[in-house]
């Protein structure tokens, strides 16, 4: 009983929590090319970080983030040109390497994202995140396949048979496309049975 008794007494313990100081972080605009590719990566990999614990909806809002960090096209370009324009053959490598890494994390978002959107039921715009990727990336067989998802989802049936065609192309071993395409499949037999219903309760 002794036990217990100090066990409770230990156990109520108040604290205070004083905040002696806020410092806000840099908004994107004020940050050099340099700091956005660093935030743009670190808030991909918490994005990252999210996802692998199932929180997809904040994983979600840590890959746009991550987007809104991201060095704009236009300042990247003006960094190479200037220093190609001053004979930095160094600082124009190093400018080529930022726009690259750059669009490899904006890439890896955007399909990342789609990943959430399809979790959450957010077809739609999983299909526009995985085009936007494609737009970097036409052959990135992870935006095909999940963009052949989405569009399976919505029943736009042609559009996912092309995606998940090409993606089979991109990646023949993949296992989750294989499984997409007999998924799509099954669908398409629906949709000829209901077509057929359809047409057929017509000339009765």
């Amino acid at each position: 009983e002794v036990a217990e008794e100090e066990a409770e007494a230990e156990a109520e313990v108040e604290a205070e929590v004083r905040l002696v100081g806020f410092e806000r972080g840099k908004e994107a605009w004020a940050m050099s090319l340099a700091e956005r590719l660093a935030s743009q990566l670190k808030k991909k990999e918490q994005g990252n970080a999210l996802f692998r614990r199932g929180e997809f909806e904040r994983a979600l809002r840590r890959y746009e983030a991550s987007n809104s960090r991201a060095p704009e096209a236009a300042d990247l370009a003006k960094a190479i040109e200037a220093a190609s324009c001053g004979g930095d053959e160094e600082a124009a490598s190093a400018a080529n390497e930022r726009k690259a890494a750059a669009e490899q994390v904006r890439l890896a978002c955007l399909v990342n994202m789609a990943a959430c959107q399809l979790r959450l039921g957010e077809h739609g715009a999983a299909a526009k995140s995985c085009s936007a990727a494609l737009d970097i990336a036409p052959g990135s067989a992870k935006a095909l396949f999940r963009r052949g998802q989405a569009r399976l989802a919505l029943a736009e049936l042609s559009g996912a048979k092309e995606d998940l065609l090409a993606a089979a192309k991109a990646d023949p071993k993949s296992r989750e496309v294989r499984a997409a395409l007999t998924q799509l499949k099954a669908a398409q037999g629906r949709a000829r049975e209901e077509e057929r219903g359809a047409f057929g309760g017509i000339f009765t």
